[in-house]
């Protein structure tokens, strides 16, 4: 490790993390290697070319296109939201929050460690003020709809991994009308409504609703779950509102996809097809928060190619 310049918290948190490897295996934590080599694995960002969209001494904003991880996933997908940060920012920049891979927005990135660590507590506390828009399919015969703004507290548990379909999160109201979901623990999860309007597609004789959305928690999937349950699963979304058939196919295809690094795993014509857009259509819209005193809000809806990605 020494010639690697790595401190001795550096080396210990790469082999907490698995990327120390002995004889082609993952170093275990309190093994001992005396005078023989290691295989340490070093992360190098590569990027595209993305660039934050506000930038200070302390963090970030980057607005991430959909369909790109956060954080790397599995053995052989590396390109990463990641990447583009520190090859930006630097090593020392980390993400102090989360957004889905098939979310796109707006990500708040702490430049070092005591920034990372402060933001990321505030998120924690929902000291955070998070925006998003959602674009729904619309119920059948709308023709009016009530404006005023709204609430729904709906709690949500995940599912164990290793079952079918378990990537769904499930809401109170899926349990009580099936007896596998009724044991899982469940977690309060609230979210704050305003509709924006009803938006017309005539090439396809649809409409659909475009809300803003400000979840109170932060539980997984909770603005896809929610907005399901309320009869307006969101465009795009492969696991909410989806039948099940094609939530396998688009499962399947995603596992394929990190094991071969194909990028078509489910065509876009497919997409259409099945989930009504080629993409989700969740967008992180807006941060607000206080940071050292001063005030900051953040808006964009760039990667939020609406027309684009309904129309195919």
């Amino acid at each position: 490790m020494q010639a690697l310049n790595l401190s001795m918290s550096d080396a210990q948190r790469y082999i907490n993390k698995g990327k120390v490897r002995y004889q082609g295996k993952v170093l275990q934590e309190k093994a001992k290697v005396l005078n023989d080599c290691v295989q340490v694995l070093i992360f190098q960002p590569d990027s595209i070319g993305l660039k934050p969209l506000f930038e200070n001494e302390d963090f970030a904003i980057f607005n991430k296109p959909s369909k790109m991880l956060i954080h790397p996933k599995g053995r052989f997908e590396h390109h990463s939201l990641i990447d583009e940060v520190r090859a930006s920012l630097g090593l020392n920049a980390s993400l102090t929050h989360r957004i889905d891979r098939e979310t796109s927005g707006l990500v708040l990135v702490g430049k070092h460690k005591k920034s990372v660590s402060e933001l990321g507590l505030m998120f924690l506390n929902n000291s955070i003020k998070k925006e998003y828009l959602a674009l729904t399919r619309a119920k059948v015969g709308i023709q009016n709809v009530n404006f005023k703004d709204f609430c729904l507290s709906l709690p949500i548990a995940i599912q164990e991994k290793g079952g079918d379909l378990c990537v769904r999160s499930v809401s109170l109201k899926n349990a009580q009308m099936c007896q596998k979901f009724r044991n899982l623990k469940f977690k309060e999860a609230k979210s704050e409504f305003e509709i924006l309007g009803i938006l017309e597609n005539t090439y396809k004789n649809a409409k659909f609703l475009l809300f803003k959305v400000f979840p109170k928690t932060g539980r997984t999937h909770q603005i896809r779950v929610h907005l399901d349950a309320l009869g307006y699963p969101i465009l795009g979304d492969p696991l909410y509102g989806a039948k099940d058939v094609h939530s396998r196919e688009y499962l399947d295809g995603e596992f394929i996809m990190q094991k071969l690094e194909s990028k078509n795993a489910l065509s876009n014509e497919k997409r259409l097809e099945y989930f009504g857009a080629t993409r989700l259509m969740l967008h992180a819209y807006g941060l607000k928060f206080v940071y050292k005193g001063k005030e900051f809000a953040f808006r964009s809806i760039e990667n939020f190619e609406i027309t684009q990605s309904v129309l195919g």
